[in-house]
């Protein structure tokens, strides 16, 4: 097998199993490289602030200026070569830039874009120290006469203002942008990947296999990670805390990782009796995780009324959380430990740790672990793949998806009122990412320790039959950025393996300052194709 252009070679490699040949895909052309790493308002003179920041953010991601004899406010020429791509979330506009500027050669950072180029001060930034990666500040208008901003370290940003450089009348830039698409994320520059796919002519086939073989890397790179988890403490106690970290989705990872490893399941089952009632089990898990986790009402010395279901219930907990100190000496977190802002009150972490809580309890000997590798054993004597697949997935998914509490299930909170219907505590999405993103990496790593490759091909199987997950921003960005229509997309984009592939490649290129464009593998490979 020629190991130099592995790309060339995609449809030699084994399926059953979790390959490699992403990683060497990907050291080859890097090594050559010689890389490192892995709203429409009619605009009349005078009535400038009906001009809205949003269109000023489409005209330069859509780059609606002419592209030649661009020059920063301080006279240095300036060549955009990426926009960088489109920030929903707080911080500069646009992430991982790219321009070549004058006496500074090829700079790679972040861009704010402003409708006035005073908003930079006016809105705090040279205060801010998530504006310090910004390299190119970008204003419609310049009317603070500066020729440049500067940063919260003191650092002189340039700055490039648009009216001087837009190819048509801002009147019909106006008539023409449909800023609702690009907040919808529907407008992406193409990569070079797009252009050299149509090119070429590049068959749908292939680019999937390359996928597929990104997406075993991802799964891969995850394996790894919790590898070293393993150097402190059992599969039991790593897949827990996973679990755990998983549960706090991007908020709360860190404060659900923290109580996982304040609350071991070793401390849990010398704390929580083996031989209590199933409710009981239940009423002390909870008292622990949400005492430790310090979200009990007392802790946050609250003096609410509460209707009398509440009143029962967190008097019932806390009763047993006093219990329970007793036998540990474990701090608690704090309620500045726990971000509630941007989540929805379904997600809130007194509702998750209520599950987590309940899912330990209804598995023997606490350990989910020992439920996982009981469902292993089952599908391992079925022979059938669609039974294999469908047995594994759904035994494994209806552990979270079956989570039911009395008192959560109806409320999201200690104060609102009582929920007409039961709201699950952990929903099909949560299920299904930590299905794909914990349990499948992990039990991998079993298998290969084990050198069970049965085991390997049950999880590739069913990772590979896998549906995909709902969309993100990145999934859409790299999905709009190398095929452009996003029916082309959906058609190629048919496994949550294909889909995982996508994280893999921006995670590795897209998102990666130290690796332009044309040096990605994906689009190098398609090149020796």
């Amino acid at each position: 097998m020629n190991l130099k252009h592995p790309a060339r070679n995609l449809d030699k490699y084994p399926t059953n199993c979790f390959s490699p040949v992403y990683q060497q895909i990907t050291n080859s052309f890097c090594a050559n490289a010689g890389v490192n790493g892995s709203m429409p308002l009619q605009v009349l003179e005078g009535t400038e602030r009906l001009i809205k920041e949003e269109l000023v953010r489409c005209i330069w991601f859509g780059q609606h200026i002419k592209k030649n004899g661009l020059f920063t406010d301080d006279g240095l020429r300036l060549e955009v070569l990426s926009p960088g791509w489109w920030n929903s979330e707080g911080g500069p506009d646009f992430k991982h830039a790219e321009i070549l500027l004058e006496g500074k050669g090829l700079i790679k950072g972040n861009v704010e874009v402003h409708v006035f180029s005073s908003d930079w001060i006016r809105h705090q930034h040279d205060k801010q120290s998530a504006y310090d990666t910004v390299c190119l500040h970008v204003a419609l208008w310049n009317n603070s006469h500066g020729e440049s901003m500067t940063n919260h370290c003191g650092q002189a940003i340039p700055q490039l203002t648009l009216s001087r450089y837009l190819d048509a009348e801002l009147d019909e830039l106006v008539e023409l942008i449909d800023v609702e698409s690009y907040l919808k994320g529907e407008k992406v520059n193409p990569g070079q990947c797009q252009a050299e796919r149509e090119n070429q002519d590049i068959d749908d086939q292939w680019i999937g296999r390359f996928l597929d073989c990104a997406g075993d890397e991802r799964i891969l790179q995850k394996a790894k990670r919790y590898e070293r988890w393993l150097e402190k403490g059992p599969f039991e106690q790593v897949l827990y805390e996973a679990i755990m970290e998983s549960l706090g989705y991007k908020n709360n990872k860190e404060p659900f990782l923290a109580l996982a490893s304040r609350v071991p399941l070793e401390d849990i089952r010398h704390t929580i009796p083996g031989d209590a009632s199933a409710r009981k089990k239940e009423k002390d898990m909870q008292a622990l995780l949400l005492g430790t986790a310090g979200l009990l009402p007392q802790q946050r010395n609250e003096k609410t009324a509460y209707d009398r279901e509440t009143a029962e219930y967190i008097s019932d907990i806390e009763h047993a959380w006093n219990e329970i100190q007793k036998k540990m000496c474990r701090a608690a977190l704090t309620k500045d430990d726990w971000n509630y802002a941007g989540i929805r009150p379904a997600n809130f972490p007194e509702r998750r740790i209520a599950a987590i809580a309940n899912i330990l309890s209804e598995c023997s000997s606490l350990s989910i672990f020992r439920y996982l590798l009981s469902v292993l054993e089952k599908v391992e004597g079925y022979k059938e793949e669609h039974k294999i697949i469908k047995t594994f997935r759904d035994d494994i998914q209806s552990l979270f998806l079956s989570s039911y509490d009395p008192y959560w299930s109806y409320h999201y909170t200690w104060h609102g009122k009582k929920l007409t219907k039961p709201v699950k505590l952990l929903g099909k999405e949560r299920a299904s990412n930590i299905f794909i993103n914990v349990i499948i990496p992990i039990l991998l790593l079993y298998a290969r320790k084990h050198n069970n490759t049965k085991i390997e091909k049950i999880l590739h199987l069913t990772y590979r039959n896998y549906s995909p997950l709902p969309g993100t921003s990145v999934t859409n960005f790299m999905g709009n950025r190398i095929f452009g229509q996003p029916q082309v997309s959906k058609k190629i984009i048919n496994s949550v393996r294909r889909q995982q592939g996508l994280y893999q490649i921006y995670k590795d290129f897209c998102e990666n300052d130290n690796i332009s464009c044309n040096k990605c593998a994906l689009y190098l490979s398609m090149i020796e194709k």
